[in-house]
């Protein structure tokens, strides 16, 4: 049995910014519900600090949600970082002396990256509160946070992309990553702080940080693999700091000028170093068997302050996590993938473990069992009978063409033998059963291409539903059955489509921006959910732990196209979504 844990978000820091308003749908219906959803974002970060001379290491913060991304501020009295405590990634304040945190911002958004004006009155962060002009492209921009009035204002010019911003000692320039956020992706840039006289500095880098005199800048770049590399301030006399076979990342400068502090690749896990700049030895500050993230030195130069998962974490089983004004929807992150819900949306369905088992639980997370216990990586794609007495799943690898050997399974919700549905040459995945319970939608290869099939609840009238040399997948069935959504790269990349059960009224609902994938309709059949690359990255990937899609992100549109909302705002896959009723069982 797996222990159940729900960790309910509430407002519980100050507010400085009173939250934005946003409008619903074109309809002025909002989308009512409960999503529940997979992330690859990790666990239990917290703030810690190191002293470079001794090695002591402390823990700053304790929270079971993400605190990360330390600033401390000039005169040393108070750290600004990012911090997902009410359920949305925002910028909070904490007081060294009095341990009081804090919150300064309030958008429905990812506000990251924090960074101190040298005298302690602004702060210029990265957010992702605004939409991009060209779908695909990050939302991010940098922004300016008045500590005084909170008043913010936009630097980023209209089209541009900028993560990572660093203040000049001076107070003369901000420097930003400019770019998509992948590696290679971003360019240094700097501005005046009112966002004036934007001028390139070196191309094919990021994560920029002021030299302690101000006259150069270090960046990490990649080439062969990552490092860290010194430039002017405007750009001349590039060199490179840290040797070859040292993958290094995240530069900061130290207090007395004489190093940097980064994020190396050590025995498997990134560690915090001081890198001195006349003899390039590295001294190593950390050696947890943890990843260690993204350094920043004190003003006196005792600390350097860092992130890193808090020893003895574990995921719990469900997180209930923010979600848009426009939006009446409950927002579950799971400790699983390819969740289902039950009929009446008490239960869920997911896989779990390695992608080697299916369990069911509460949607609070208690009463977790499992209910088929399979191969690494080898269970994906469950849907839940809405007439409630069949859980059906996929077995087989994971990214196969049409020829792999991937069946479908069925499973009654309270265990007992699993029955296979498929049992014929060709990859057969992504059920979804219609309404009465009777047939099921799969994605099947069985002549060769990954198409869309029909098929009986006993295996039997088998019929093909689209056809074409092209990949379609993860379908879903409307509550009223009149209508199938599904993934399609018949245009290129994969897009949602609509057909109807017969075949007919084929429709593409939504393209643009990348990959959509994993559509799941609401329970009154007027929305769809599904995640997406149409908001790029929302953070430098090389500032996070690896992910094979960073960029993917929930999004929900109205079946007739309008409506766009985006539902998920950080730098982490989050993915495969579920929409059950509200339930009173995560707290109404």
């Amino acid at each position: 049995m797996i222990s159940a844990t729900l960790i309910s978000i509430g407002l519980t820091l100050s507010s400085g910014e009173a939250p934005s308003e946003q409008a619903p749908s074109p309809s002025g219906v909002r989308p009512e519900g409960t999503i529940a959803f997979a992330s690859l974002a990790p666990r239990g970060w917290d703030l810690y600090a190191v002293e470079p001379a001794s090695g002591r290491e402390r823990r700053v913060t304790d929270h079971p949600l993400l605190d990360y991304n330390a600033a401390p501020s000039p005169d040393g009295r108070h750290i600004a970082f990012v911090t997902e405590r009410d359920g949305n990634p925002e910028l909070a304040l904490l007081d060294l002396d009095t341990g009081k945190v804090e919150r300064l911002t309030s958008a429905f958004a990812l506000d990251d990256h924090p960074a101190w004006s040298p005298d302690g009155r602004m702060l210029a962060f990265s957010s992702t509160r605004e939409p991009a002009e060209e779908p695909g492209r990050p939302w991010n921009a940098i922004y300016l946070l008045d500590l005084e009035d909170r008043s913010i204002r936009r630097l980023s010019p209209p089209g541009a992309a900028d993560f990572s911003p660093s203040w000049s000692p001076r107070g003369d320039l901000i420097a930003v990553a400019s770019g998509d956020g992948r590696p290679g992706g971003t360019d240094v840039w700097v501005m005046s702080p009112d966002g004036k006289d934007r001028r390139l500095v070196v191309e094919n880098a990021g994560w920029p940080c002021f030299s302690t005199d101000g006259e150069s800048l270090f960046v990490h770049r990649r080439e062969d693999e990552w490092g860290i590399w010194k430039v002017g301030r405007d750009g001349s006399d590039p060199e490179r700091i840290t040797p070859a076979g040292v993958s290094a990342f995240t530069p900061h400068a130290s207090a007395d000028g004489k190093a940097v502090f980064a994020g190396i690749e050590r025995e498997g896990h990134r560690q915090i170093a001081r890198i001195d700049l006349e003899s390039r030895a590295i001294a190593y500050l950390t050696d947890s068997p943890t990843d260690h993230w993204n350094p920043r030195s004190a003003p006196d130069g005792s600390l350097v302050y860092y992130h890193r998962q808090a020893p003895d974490t574990s995921p719990p089983n469900v997180e209930e996590w923010g979600s848009p004004d426009e939006a009446r929807v409950r927002m579950l992150r799971l400790d699983g993938a390819f969740p289902a819900f039950s009929p009446d949306g008490t239960r869920l369905a997911l896989v779990g473990g390695s992608f080697d088992r299916l369990d069911v639980m509460g949607v609070d997370g208690s009463d977790r069992k499992t209910l088929y216990q399979g191969s690494r990586r080898a269970l994906f794609s469950t849907s839940w009978s809405r007439v409630g007495d069949r859980i059906a799943f996929a077995r087989g690898p994971v990214f196969q063409g049409p020829e792999g050997d991937v069946d479908i399974l069925l499973i009654s919700p309270e265990g007992g033998e699993a029955v296979p549905l498929t049992d014929s040459p060709g990859n057969d995945g992504f059920p979804a059963f219609s309404p009465d319970g009777e047939r099921l939608v799969i994605r099947s290869g069985r002549d060769g291409r990954k198409n869309l099939d029909l098929i009986g609840r006993d295996g039997t009238g088998v019929t093909r539903l689209t056809e074409g040399d092209w990949t379609d997948s993860m379908a879903d069935w409307s509550p009223d059955g009149r209508w199938i959504v599904f993934a399609s790269d018949r245009d290129g990349d994969f897009d949602l489509w609509m057909v109807r059960p017969d075949g007919s009224g084929l429709k593409k609902l939504l393209g643009g921006g990348g990959r959509d994938n994993h559509p799941h309709f609401s329970p009154d059949g007027e929305w769809v959910v599904f995640t997406s690359q149409r908001a790029g990255q929302s953070a430098e990937e090389a500032s996070l732990p690896d992910q094979p899609q960073p960029y993917g992100e929930l999004f929900a549109i109205r079946v007739d196209g309008t409506g766009l909302i985006r539902l998920t705002h950080n730098g982490f896959e989050e993915g495969t979504p579920a929409w059950g009723p509200r339930s009173t069982a995560v707290g109404q």
